[in-house]
């Protein structure tokens, strides 16, 4: 099956410049028409006084049918609050983005505390996810993206790789049977003892309890992972500053699954009815990135990226590579 590869960049050419100048200077109820004509109907709009009440409807579904929650949580978002300044990378945008998470979340503070998983560790280690939902879908992409992760790779064991918010340990556990030498960055108890049960290579990883922008390495790596967890970073231009130091000179950094995609804005908290799920019922951090924007801060921290998916196979199947 063909991989489409390309470069991380802003649309190319006279058309798409002008379609993206176009498209974001337009009225949302202007922009959800147009989409409605060409097909597309948008995600129905609530406001935050309504969220709670849609969170709460999800929670019942949740216990009947992970796929019928979910696929009501697509059906909403909320639209970004006004006043948001022009430069993203200025400490007035930051704020702007902080000021929406702690409305949306509840909470006065964040802290990578916020980032903790209520789970059963004993169930997990019988049925870890994605096998607890139940669902042939969330099982089925989840399986397809870690195996394109891996083919994407471009490095065989024994190569020492850092993975970053290793979560469950998928992917950590993958690498590190294959031969890989792992060391996974997790900021969550649970989470580290969860894959250290899991893992069948003991002398293959490491595990790090600790938040990604506290890790640091005196040997760097041949390569850095993030899978799905890049968006729960709470300074991601710190981190792609710091990953110069801790991947070795040719090595790399992969983004795998990631939320970064044309959006309203440059960056910030992403306001689909899953993510302000999490954010208000857990306190995650779940960012999102215009591509464009993403593009320009890899260019800003010496980064040089490429894009390969397989969107036939698994919305997940979507892995960014940067070499410097």
């Amino acid at each position: 099956m063909a991989r489409p590869t390309t470069t991380l960049s802003a649309p190319v050419g006279l058309r798409g410049r002008l379609r993206r100048s176009v498209v974001g200077a337009l009225p949302e109820p202007v922009v959800r028409r147009i989409r409605s004509l060409r097909g597309h109907p948008p995600p129905r709009l609530v406001t935050l006084d309504e969220l709670d009440a849609q969170l709460e409807e999800a929670a019942q579904l949740f216990a009947v049918s992970e796929d019928t929650a979910r696929a009501f949580l697509r059906g909403f978002h909320v639209a970004p609050p006004p006043g948001r300044p022009e430069d993203p990378f200025s400490d007035a945008y930051r704020e702007w983005v902080w000021a929406l998470y702690h409305e949306v979340s509840g909470r006065p503070d964040y802290s990578i505390a916020n980032e903790a998983s209520p789970f059963d560790l004993e169930g997990a280690v019988a049925v870890p996810y994605p096998y607890s939902t139940g669902s042939t879908t969330v099982v089925g992409e989840e399986l397809v993206a870690r195996g394109f992760v891996v083919s994407t790779l471009g490095l065989s064991p024994p190569a020492r790789i850092v993975e970053f918010g290793s979560g469950w340990g998928n992917l950590t556990v993958d690498l590190a049977t294959m031969g890989f030498h792992v060391t996974a960055v997790e900021v969550e108890e649970r989470f580290c003892a969860l894959t250290e049960r899991r893992n069948r290579a003991p002398d293959r990883l490491t595990m790090v309890r600790g938040g990604m922008l506290e890790f640091a390495t005196e040997v760097p790596f041949d390569a850095a992972i993030f899978y799905e967890s890049f968006h729960h970073c709470s300074d991601h231009v710190a981190m792609l500053g710091r990953l110069s130091e801790i991947v070795r000179p040719g090595g790399k950094v992969l983004w795998a699954g990631e939320p970064i995609a044309p959006m309203g804005y440059p960056w910030g908290l992403r306001l689909d009815g899953y993510s302000l799920w999490s954010t208000r019922t857990h306190g995650w951090l779940e960012l999102g990135f215009d591509e464009a924007y993403f593009a320009e801060v890899l260019a800003r921290t010496g980064w040089r990226p490429s894009r390969t998916r397989l969107p036939a196979g698994s919305p997940l199947a979507d892995v960014i590579v940067a070499t410097r």
